[in-house]
């Protein structure tokens, strides 16, 4: 999926909104600096998928998740909270991404 240049600045500005940063980006991922959450860019594009750490309290993500929500609303951004996710590392420094996606009702 394509992110344009404007899109990831867009974004970056609403996380900016909430004291963290955009640390890294990789593909269609946005990492966010202090590693609550990372945003996924989906289809259309101007959706966002949100998928917190695993470790994250539920209280504490709901929260974010209202933050985020009503922040990416006025930069044109559509949300949805996705599920979880664990950053792992190999032997080699290799880091890899696991998603836990919510499973629907």
């Amino acid at each position: 999926m394509y992110e344009s240049e404007d899109q990831v600045k867009a974004l970056a500005e609403v996380v900016r909104q909430f004291g963290f940063e955009v640390s890294h980006i990789h593909g269609d991922l946005v990492f966010v600096s202090n590693n609550l959450f990372i945003l996924k860019f989906s289809d259309p594009i101007h959706h966002i998928d949100v998928y917190f750490n695993e470790d994250i309290e539920e209280e504490r993500a709901v929260e974010l998740m209202g933050m985020l929500d009503a922040a990416a609303t006025e930069k044109g951004f559509r949300v949805s909270y996705k599920g979880a996710y664990c950053l792992t590392e190999d032997e080699d420094g290799a880091v890899s991404v696991e998603f836990f996606d919510l499973t629907p009702e």
